[in-house]
């Protein structure tokens, strides 16, 4: 994080929006690199895959009914990333909420030594 959030002790509304800004910008680029991690694993197989069925295609290995199925699994294959893409991004929301409001009880606690329950 780029502050350390135990020690926080906004004096205006704005110092306070900028350690919310600041939360959740490190929150999501930690979250983008686990995402783009998966993601890229995904697209780097549907593009070999792709290139290995057109090559074949093209050599008359395979004919265009085979080619046609190994691409429709390979769509089959997108749309589960895709939907584990979405869970991941949910995570990533729950992430932000969690460090907003972590956010927001330190410096309450840190200004007034008030210690809420939320």
């Amino acid at each position: 994080m780029a502050f350390d959030v135990s020690k926080f002790k906004p004096k205006s509304a704005d110092e306070l929006f900028d350690g919310l800004v600041s939360v959740v910008k490190d929150v999501a680029l930690e979250q983008w690199t686990q995402i783009k991690g998966e993601m890229t694993y995904h697209f780097k197989f549907i593009a070999e895959k792709t290139a290995e069925v057109a090559a074949k295609l093209a050599g008359g290995i395979i004919d265009d009914k085979e080619a046609d199925a190994t691409l429709h699994l390979l769509e089959v294959n997108l749309n589960s990333a895709l939907k584990q893409f979405a869970f991941m991004a949910y995570v990533t929301a729950q992430k932000i909420l969690s460090a907003v409001f972590n956010l927001l009880k330190s410096a309450i606690r840190n200004l007034t030594g008030v210690k809420l329950l939320f």
